[in-house]
């Protein structure tokens, strides 16, 4: 068992996850407030739980001394809470701790979660091993979110970690700029090698904007890739759906026109707008 996380301070019990998701995570915060009332404080939980996991990977201070090994050791962290059901008087572990004794997410889930972080730190070889990254870290985020609001149809399940995936995707491609500039490398080694990048490269250089164009355009055909898998389906239940309203912003996202390595402007009412209207309509 390793010892107590050295983390930034908890996101804190009861209302206090409220304010800290829609700090540290305001896309999937906005989004969770559709979920069913009673699911909607382990949404909160999970946002939380994901935002420790995410925070793991960007380590670039630490990265010329350490490697990758600083991220491992927090996310090891947190695999043996899961393991051992013991929350080291953190108040986000306490709280996963106790959704997962309630039987409302699944241990796996959260494994999975942890492990894609771990892929990513250890680094993603080809499109297959970035594939599982995304599903199961941004596609299980979601995929737990439904869990707590009562979701077990696996064929449900699996339609919204592609939701979550869709997600992921977007937020790449609207952030990728800033991700790479965090430490971050959540791109498959395969991919970067076809416009000239190496992983290492990127720690201590920086993609030109046609090199960042070129990733975009990639992301853009796997989330359209998984959009038609999703859409093949007949409409998902409310609950469910709500857990991957995510899918709608990431959609926008990989829609939305950006130039070179420009960062992405501020969400805005129409990604609000969009939001709410793809529940309204049942679908994505």
């Amino acid at each position: 068992m390793t010892g107590r996380m050295d983390a930034c301070q908890p996101v804190g019990a009861g209302a206090s996850f409220l304010h800290g998701a829609r700090r540290i995570d305001p896309d999937r915060f906005f989004c969770a407030l559709f979920v069913p009332p009673a699911a909607r404080m382990a949404a909160m939980v999970l946002i939380a739980f994901n935002h420790e996991c995410t925070r793991a990977v960007a380590t670039p201070a630490s990265w010329a001394v350490a490697g990758p090994m600083a991220g491992l050791i927090r996310l090891q962290w947190w695999r043996d809470v899961l393991e051992s059901g013991n929350a080291q008087r953190h108040d986000t572990a306490a709280a996963l701790l106790g959704l997962m004794a309630q039987g409302r997410v699944r241990r796996e889930t959260l494994e999975g979660i942890i492990t894609a972080r771990e892929c990513e730190l250890d680094g993603l070889p080809d499109r297959a091993a970035w594939q599982a990254s995304m599903l199961d870290g941004a596609g299980g985020v979601q995929v737990a979110m439904a869990q707590a609001a009562g979701c077990a149809d696996p064929t449900l399940l699996a339609r919204i970690r592609l939701m979550g995936g869709i997600y992921g995707v977007g937020a790449l491609v609207r952030h990728l700029p800033a991700v790479l500039r965090a430490g971050r490398c959540p791109l498959p080694e395969d991919a970067l090698a076809a416009v000239g990048l190496t992983r290492d490269g990127l720690r201590t250089g920086q993609a030109t904007p046609t090199q960042i164009a070129t990733l975009r355009d990639g992301l853009r055909q796997q989330g359209r890739e998984w959009l038609d898998r999703v859409r093949e389906g007949p409409r998902l239940p409310r609950a469910a759906l709500a857990a991957g309203l995510p899918a709608v912003l990431g959609l926008r996202d990989m829609r939305g026109h950006v130039v070179g390595g420009r960062d992405a402007s501020p969400r805005g009412v129409g990604d609000r707008l969009a939001v709410m209207g793809a529940l309204l309509r049942g679908w994505v």
